[in-house]
């Protein structure tokens, strides 16, 4: 998603495919493409909070975990959830 030069991608590993690098080089590579073509000044990582594998991806990208937002949103278990929130500023 777009929006005012600031975007926010997804990705996901099914769990054999974890740990390989791949969703690191799957989000630089949306990283990348975001400043090239996109010309976005921000891009935001969200997750939810407990999401070690996300927020380990993000880091390794050089996301800033900027805060918690609480009970952000309703989980397939039908409870309200807790997000991390972070964003990488364009170099």
């Amino acid at each position: 998603m777009v929006s005012g030069k600031v975007t926010r991608p997804s990705h996901g590993a099914v769990k054999d495919q974890r740990g390989r690098g791949y969703s690191v080089e799957a989000a630089r590579a949306l990283r990348d493409w975001g400043w090239a073509t996109l010309d976005v000044h921000r891009i935001e990582w969200w997750a939810m909070a407990g999401n070690t594998g996300s927020r380990a991806v993000a880091e390794k990208l050089g996301f800033t975990v900027l805060g918690t937002l609480r009970n952000r949103g309703i989980a397939n278990d039908g409870k309200p959830h807790d997000w991390w929130v972070g964003g990488l500023l364009r170099p």
